[in-house]
């Protein structure tokens, strides 16, 4: 996994040479979004998972 310098978000770089989220190849549904409650970051919806990820810290949650 790699952190983005620039938007603090969490991608695997085996899939992307360069963010996806700033390059606009992934984006963010606002419903799919709350604060972290370990770092106050941002917790994405991970469909496959099935549960929510941090982009800053990588704290789980299963919801």
């Amino acid at each position: 996994m790699q952190m983005c310098p620039n938007c603090d978000s969490v991608y695997d770089e085996s899939e992307y040479t360069r963010c996806p989220y700033c390059s606009g190849e992934l984006g963010y549904d606002d419903d799919e979004i709350r604060d972290c409650p370990e770092c106050d970051g941002i917790m994405h919806w991970d469909d496959e998972d099935e549960l929510w990820l941090c982009s800053n810290c990588g704290m789980e949650i299963e919801d």
